[in-house]
This record gives structure tokens, C-alpha cells and sequence, in this order.
């Protein structure tokens, strides 16, 4: 079907495309050395947090004056300040705010594994529910065995960086590939 809108959408696909490819190969690239390298990229990720609570906790403390009145407005500023407290450590304290984040990580892991586990029972009358069963219990045992392993806060987080970023650049690759094998040329120049 040919509409002005899908030309235009195809048009930009294809002028785009080279942009996609670069993309998909940086963050490869990039992925791949953050592996190679998971204490630089728990240090990286644990910045980035740092980054995040303290532009949250700016934006909280503008909008607990800007937005809320009263004892909201107090209460808004609070938090704001809080995650600036969390920002301040996670830069001043890098190691121990890896060590949190990462035990925080595993026990969220060990809740929802729990919680898929009590599930795949729940669904067990349904077709497919050994997968949520199987899905439980790989998350459960990831969640304990980052808990139970001393160095893990020095390459979890890392990892969990490194991977998306490799995927991330993964997509963009297939995005490229695909727009070329399969997204028709415009047949307008609009």
C-alpha cells in the first residue's frame, strides 16, 4: 500500500540507514571493550547513577517550589535531597555504592524469581507454564549467586552495562540490515 505517510517513513529509513549501520558498530565496539573491561564498566555505571540522582534530585527540589505547595512541597524537597545525597556518595564512594547497588540488584533478582516461581504454580493448568517455572529459577539462582559471590559488585553492574550496550548496538545493526533487504525505496523524492 502506498501512502504519502509510508514514502516518507521509507524515505527517512534509507537516508538514515548509513547512520544506523555506524551506530550498530560503535556501540558494538563499545560493548565488546566494556566487557573486556567490567570493573571500568561498573565504575562507568555506578557514575551514571551518580549522574541520575543528582539531576533527579535537582529536578525534585525545583518542582517541590515550582509545582507542590505546602507540606507537599516539603516533602518533594526532601527527596530531592536525598537523591542528591545518594549522587554525592555513589561519586565520593564509588566501591561501597557498587557493593549497594549490587546487593540491591541480587535481591530484587531473588524476590522476582520467588514471585515467578509462585506463578508458574499458579499457571501450572496453562500450556507453558514450565517456562515461567524455568524462567523463576534461573532468576533466582542468579539473584543468590551475585549475592554469594565476594567480587561480584566489581563486575555485575558492568556487566549488565556492557551486555546492553553490545545488544543495543546489536539492534541497530539488524535495524540497517533489514531496511536494506526489505524496506521498499520511496518511489517519490517528497
Amino acid at each position: 500500500m502506498k501512502t504519502v505517510g509510508n514514502d516518507l517513513v521509507f524515505d527517512s529509513l534509507h537516508r538514515n540507514r548509513k547512520w544506523y549501520l555506524l551506530f550498530g558498530i560503535l556501540l558494538v565496539i563499545f560493548g565488546l571493550i566494556l566487557l573486556a573491561t567490567l570493573p571500568v564498566a561498573t565504575l562507568s555505571a555506578v557514575f551514571i547513577f551518580g549522574v541520575l540522582m543528582m539531576v533527579g534530585g535537582v529536578l525534585h527540589i525545583i518542582a517541590s517550589f515550582k509545582i507542590f505547595e505546602g507540606g507537599m512541597r516539603w516533602f518533594w524537597a526532601l527527596f530531592g535531597l536525598l537523591y542528591l545525597v545518594a549522587g554525592y556518595f555513589a561519586f565520593t564512594t564509588p566501591v561501597q555504592t557498587a557493593i549497594v547497588l549490587t546487593n540491591v540488584l541480587a535481591i530484587i533478582l531473588i524476590i522476582a524469581g520467588v514471585i515467578r516461581l509462585i506463578n508458574a504454580f499458579v499457571f501450572r493448568p496453562m500450556a507453558g507454564w514450565g517456562w515461567i517455572l524455568f524462567s523463576g529459577i534461573l532468576t533466582l539462582l542468579a539473584g543468590i549467586m551475585i549475592l554469594r559471590t565476594p567480587d561480584a559488585p566489581f563486575w555485575v553492574l558492568g556487566l549488565f552495562l556492557a551486555v546492553d550496550i553490545l545488544f543495543q548496538g546489536i539492534n541497530y545493526l539488524m535495524l540497517a540490515s533489514y531496511i536494506r533487504r526489505e524496506v521498499p525505496k520511496s518511489s517519490s523524492k517528497v
